[in-house]
Order: C-alpha cells, then sequence, then structure tokens
C-alpha cells in the first residue's frame, strides 16, 4: 500500500468500535499537485483512511483470519477542508456485521468539527487468500505499531498480547 493513513489507534473495542489519528503533513507526496499554492487533502484521502480504520477494526477484531475488502461507499459527505497540520480524528462504528460482509459508519473530526462522514461496506474474505506468510507478517507488522499503546476492550484474555 502506498499510503498509510493511520499515525495510531487511540482505542479499539472488539467488533464495534475504533478510534484513530492522523497527522496531516505537508510533506506528503499527495498535496504536491492538489493544490499549489493552497493544499488540501482529496476527499478520496479522507475515504481511505476511515477505510483503513474500519479494515484494523475488522481484522483486529477477527484475530486476522479475515481481509476486509471495501466495496460501497454510501453517502459520503465531505464538510470542511482539511489541510497540511490539522490532526484527523477518525471514529468507525460498526452498524452491522455477517460472517461474509460488515457496514460501518464512520466520521472524521479535525478540532472537534466533522470534516467528513459517510457509511463503508466492506466484504469480508479468508485472510489467507490475500496474505501468503511473509506479507502477513508484514500486515501484522503495521498493526502491531498502530495498536501500541491503545486503549483495547472486549478482547479474549491473552488475545491483545498476541501480536505484540
Amino acid at each position: 500500500m502506498r499510503y498509510l493513513l493511520i499515525d495510531k489507534i487511540k482505542k479499539i473495542v472488539c467488533n464495534e468500535q475504533i478510534t484513530a489519528i492522523k497527522n496531516v503533513a505537508l510533506s506528503e507526496d499527495v498535496f504536491t499537485d492538489h493544490f499549489i499554492g493552497y493544499p488540501v487533502m482529496p476527499g478520496a484521502m479522507l475515504i481511505e483512511a476511515a477505510a483503513q480504520a474500519s479494515t484494523a477494526l475488522l481484522e483486529v477484531s477477527a484475530d486476522f483470519k479475515v481481509k476486509a475488502l471495501l466495496t460501497i461507499v454510501d453517502k459520503a459527505k465531505f464538510r470542511k477542508l482539511v489541510r497540511p497540520g490539522d490532526r484527523l480524528l477518525i471514529n468507525v462504528k460498526i452498524i452491522s456485521m455477517q460472517s461474509d460482509s460488515a457496514m460501518l459508519d464512520c466520521e472524521i473530526k479535525v478540532d472537534d468539527n466533522a470534516v467528513m462522514n459517510g457509511r463503508l461496506v466492506f466484504s469480508l474474505r479468508p485472510a489467507d487468500e490475500f496474505y501468503p506468510p511473509k506479507t502477513r507478517a508484514f500486515i501484522e507488522s503495521v498493526y502491531d505499531y498502530w495498536l501500541e499503546g491503545a486503549e483495547r476492550t472486549g478482547f479474549e484474555a491473552g488475545e491483545e498480547t498476541d501480536h505484540e
């Protein structure tokens, strides 16, 4: 993945919700052309940040046994511009979940002001179809970093430290 749009996970409640942060930096190459002289984070990148937080919630909650694939973006609304120096607070809640899909509501805020919200739908597939062993180790190491110091609730005893 070219862009990792989560810096840290602050809180995760197994199969319920996640709160993550993203610090937006002027050095990110997306600002080279969007826009010269007035850098603005593209809406697609906000959706991707929410999707990455959603994916983390779904995959960590399933102990990395599923791969979450974004299939539908619904009702996405962009409310304010996001600029370098902003700190995104990404909140995602599971609305419904079946064995093969999940629907989540997301909201991204900057300084208590909503900048984006929407509904995301994911297909849930067996992780082994997507992650060969070396790739899986890399993906889990990214999650380990994101989860370092996160408040975790609703996980089985011992499960919280399995990937640390």
